[in-house]
């Protein structure tokens, strides 16, 4: 049986939930406007997942073609003699298909609309994502909806998947590090994120915590940071879209690379715990929805805290009576 098509670009079976399009599966094959067709055709029947190429002139974006529209016009009757041996530009100049840019930190579902808005001719042609840097790579519109498909089956699947943490939480036999893990993973498909932390206040209470990779501690977290201060202080989530325009943010806990922020606070009947921080490599701010959502994982792990915190009490006291 061959193998479907989406296996092949994510061989786990697997769909990973991008913050962006910048974090999908992108080709970067691009050849000079003069290279000859017969040259891109032959890296095109080797290279089955690369969508197409981009042409370039005096190094800058000249022009893309989808290797669909390239093989479908090689096909056609004469096809291979009028532009197999000659430069690409002229197959260019045939097919006029239409450079169609977005940027890479726009969400999958904005991404969607846009490249749908194309002409019926052009909708699903190759896209083109530019980086910050100027940089350019090419998008499979293939790869876009299957990812914006994914998403759609996370969001729908929250209920079960809620349902399910909440049935751990409850059980007495739970295992701390897996469920955090669950909890973590559960939020990342709807709510996606680069980094993730936990940050506490007091750690004695959580040691069978202490070692998580996701979890830190900080005795004077609110002194640490402006914008730590605040969640912790109105008890409420706050979303910084863009960390380089907060001169405040200096002296975080989150990683250097950091450009969108959310922090959601941890607290109980007893007061706050810390903060759950969740940071994004690129310009793509949490939504509102996104807040909503990490609002209710944040509930999540605050009652495992709770859980494990009077697992310690128990523990205290069995062992004052032996």
């Amino acid at each position: 049986m061959q193998v479907p098509h989406y296996l092949s670009i994510f061989p786990t079976g697997t769909i990973p939930v991008p913050v962006c399009i910048g974090d999908l599966p992108l080709t970067d094959y691009s050849v000079p406007h003069d290279t000859p067709t017969e040259v891109v055709a032959a890296f095109l029947e080797n290279a089955p997942l690369a969508p197409g190429v981009i042409l370039t002139k005096n190094n800058l974006l000249f022009g893309i073609i989808p290797r669909y529209k390239l093989f479908e016009r090689l096909g056609h009757r004469y096809g291979v003699e009028l532009f197999l041996r000659r430069p690409i530009s002229e197959m260019d100049r045939e097919l006029r298909a239409e450079v169609f840019i977005l940027k890479s930190h726009l969400p999958i579902n904005v991404a969607v609309k846009l490249a749908l808005s194309r002409t019926q001719q052009n909708i699903y042609d190759t896209v083109i994502v530019e980086f910050e840097d100027g940089s350019s790579q090419m998008l499979d519109m293939y790869v876009l909806l299957l990812t914006q498909s994914q998403l759609s089956n996370n969001l729908s699947g929250i209920v079960s998947s809620l349902n399910n943490i909440e049935m751990i939480l409850s059980s007495e036999t739970m295992d701390p590090a897996t469920t955090l893990n669950l909890i973590v993973e559960s939020m990342g498909l709807v709510v996606p994120f680069h980094h993730v932390r936990i940050i506490l206040q007091n750690m004695a209470e959580y040691e069978l915590l202490s070692s998580h990779e996701l979890v830190t501690y900080h005795d004077e977290l609110p002194e640490r940071n402006m914008i730590y201060r605040s969640v912790m202080q109105m008890n409420q989530p706050i979303v910084v879209e863009d960390v380089h325009r907060v001169p405040s943010w200096a002296n975080s806990s989150s990683p250097e690379n950091t450009r969108s922020w959310m922090g959601v606070p941890l607290s109980n009947q007893h007061g706050m715990m810390g903060l759950l921080s969740l940071s994004r490599q690129t310009f793509s701010p949490f939504t509102n929805n996104e807040k909503e959502l990490a609002q209710v994982y944040a509930r999540y792990i605050t009652t495992l805290f709770a859980n494990l915190a009077l697992r310690m009490e128990k523990r205290r006291i069995l062992q004052k009576k032996y």
